[in-house]
């Protein structure tokens, strides 16, 4: 092969050769012959190195496993689906078929810090709900084996039992390395939400604290999922909760979680009653008071904050306000005198000022003064009156209420056990803007997509969503089998496409998880015999694959996308077949970034002519290595990026 010109990207990021690449850049000098040197390491960070035999930490059994596993680049690929897609051209609503963990080392390049919301609704660990059975070795082919897509028959993944002597150990193993992907995808301001209930929940707790960082933790919420009390145990209480972990990419960017105040008394009637007071409005806008200015705690007084203790001049002609000492005897000339409120406490005279002097005299249109004798009082404008904080405990949503959002959209028929409130999931993604994206990754039945619908529907927002859903296969005996559909990802899909027309959303594209198209990325190693013996039968399969044509015409557009998602553009890139020169390509746009991909058998010398110019410096062009001859990649190197297959 020319030197100008390198091999297409096989595998999805290599996050350890990443990681590598970028410490070498910040410590160069830890490094010998392109290994860390742990000694030169440990003299560069001096004082930072915790030399404590035994410490603080979390562990497994397998936990090295999973944490090599979320280094393993993906050999997968992402297949097109249009024919289940609505608006596949113009939407930019994903729903992907697939294992979850192969699909998020997928994104990681194109959705690389691009999420700003991720909810997701993992197995509880049960012992009857399934925990995903990671293959590390050969993980798409296991998966597909395992969803029934080469053998006859499909199945659930694994049962976790209590009694197979891992319980705990392979839920977490089956967490870690997702988490670990999802926290990669998150922008420095995003936030993501667990449910779980009380099997896993102190555990979630401890693997979010190492993967999010403990002081990236923002609230565990209780949700009241069933207030009439369901007994899932031997002794004890009936359980009326579940809990939704939230933890902040980083908790400095993430601000106070707030709703409008009519929609939380409309979802939690119980738990939030709203201002009910008559609006006014001034220069600054409109606004409600509530609120006297004097601190109603006893506990606040002139000796316990001296400095907020003070009397306050007002004069209502003019506006303008003056301070004195509460024992001082001063008034000014027009001005009326506003002493702090008297102390009832026994031991005190006067309840402090909420505000200070300097802050009173600042935002002085921020407080309202009303006469009262020779007096007056003084209240202070709430002018966010329309939202209020988010509490974090979530009534008035029941489980019940997801079961009806489904029963609506499939005239009362049951397709899905326990399936998330859209409600619930609303109140945790409309803590992002009205035009973010919304990750799940365990998309069940899809409530997360219909709950983005829903809030677009309501308040006209652009929110985006991205699902994953494993196709696991249904229980033939259910009424969702019988009905037709055959996975967990059929249902979620039709449920989509419903809620989409009910909503009158903007649609979704459906994607596939399958081998790729390139077939040194589909070989099967048998551990069974040697490293040369493999090698060998590697060597006659890849001949034998070079022999055969490397796709069928039809395929063309899975091999694109394939490269697409393997340079890191977006799912949502923007794809023509144009004519260059005497051959066909297709352009991928992705905002400022372009990609030509040509998959005819021989790059014509009119089309190398025309890359060669100008206009095509910098670009990326991708095409079959027996496409081109040495000469001609020489050339082509020379004026822009080139990549075989």
């Amino acid at each position: 092969m020319a030197k100008h010109s390198q091999k297409v990207n096989l595998t999805s990021s290599n996050l350890s050769e990443e990681k590598l690449q970028e410490l070498r850049k910040i410590l160069p000098e830890a490094f010998s012959e392109n290994k860390i040197d742990w000694d030169r390491l440990k003299t560069v960070l001096g004082d930072h190195i915790d030399p404590r035999i035994e410490k603080f930490g979390f562990s497994w059994a397998g936990k090295s496993n999973a944490i090599r596993s979320v280094l393993v680049p993906s050999t997968a690929t992402l297949r097109p689906d249009k024919e289940v897609s609505i608006n596949f051209d113009t939407t930019e609503n994903l729903f992907i078929d697939g294992d979850n963990l192969e699909v998020l080392k997928l994104l990681q390049k194109a959705y690389f810090e691009k999420i700003k919301a991720i909810y997701i609704d993992p197995p509880y660990n049960t012992g009857s709900d399934f925990v995903y059975k990671d293959d590390f070795k050969s993980p798409v082919k296991g998966y597909l084996e395992q969803t029934g897509q080469i053998t006859d028959e499909g199945q659930k993944l694994q049962t976790n039992k209590e009694t197979n002597g891992r319980y705990h150990s392979d839920w977490l193993s089956m967490m870690y390395p997702r988490l670990k992907l999802a926290w990669n995808l998150l922008r420095d301001d995003g936030m993501i939400f667990v449910s779980i209930d009380d099997h896993e929940v102190h555990h979630l707790r401890l693997v979010m604290d190492e993967v999010f960082g403990e002081e990236n933790y923002i609230n565990a919420f209780l949700w009241v999922n069933n207030l009439k009390g369901r007994q899932i145990a031997g002794s004890g209480a009936a359980k009326t909760y579940e809990h939704v972990l939230a933890y902040a990419k980083k908790i400095e960017n993430v601000g106070i979680f707030e709703m409008a105040v009519e929609k939380l008394k409309a979802l939690m009637p119980s738990s939030y009653k709203g201002f009910n007071y008559e609006a006014e409005s001034d220069e600054g806008g409109d606004f409600v008071v509530k609120n006297e200015l004097h601190n109603t705690n006893s506990v606040f007084n002139e000796e316990t904050r001296p400095n907020l203790v003070f009397n306050i001049h007002y004069n209502f002609k003019t506006k303008e306000v003056k301070f004195s000492g509460i024992k001082e005897s001063t008034n000014f000339p027009g001005f009326v005198k506003i002493p702090p409120k008297q102390n009832n406490d026994g031991r005190h005279k006067f309840h402090a000022w909420r505000w200070s002097r300097d802050k009173i005299a600042n935002e002085l249109s921020d407080l309202k003064f009303v006469e009262n004798g020779d007096g007056a009082k003084i209240y202070t404008k709430i002018r966010a009156y329309l939202s209020t904080s988010l509490k974090d405990i979530i009534t008035d949503i029941t489980t019940s209420n997801g079961a009806s959002d489904l029963k609506e959209l499939y005239d009362g028929a049951k397709y899905f056990d326990y399936p998330k409130p859209v409600d619930l999931i609303k109140v945790f993604i409309s803590q992002m803007e009205d035009d973010g994206i919304a990750l799940d990754f365990f998309a069940g039945s899809g409530t997360t997509a219909h709950a983005v619908m829903a809030l677009n529907a309501e308040d006209k927002g652009s929110r985006k969503f991205v699902l994953i859903q494993l196709p696991e296969a249904l229980d033939k005996d259910s009424e969702a089998f019988k009905a037709g559909y055959k996975t967990i990802a059929d249902l979620a899909i039709d449920r989509i496409r419903r809620a989409n027309k009910k909503l009158s959303g903007n649609g979704f594209k459906v994607f596939r998880l399958g081998e790729s198209n390139y077939p040194e990325n589909n070989f099967d190693f048998n551990p069974e015999k040697s490293e040369e013996e493999n090698q060998k039968a590697f060597e006659v399969y890849l001949a034998k694959a070079k022999q055969s044509s490397l796709f069928d015409a039809e395929d063309g557009i899975d091999v694109v996308y394939e490269n697409i998602i393997k340079e890191g553009f977006s799912l949502n890139a923007k794809i023509e077949e144009q004519k260059l020169g005497k051959n066909n390509v297709y352009v991928v746009t992705d905002s400022e970034r372009i990609l030509h991909i040509c998959l005819d058998k021989k790059v014509e010398v009119e089309t190398i002519k025309e890359l060669a110019g100008r206009g095509y410096k910098d670009r990326v062009f991708i095409c079959l290595d027996k496409a081109l001859d040495d000469t001609s990649k020489a050339n082509l190197g020379l004026n822009l990026e080139l990549k075989t297959i």
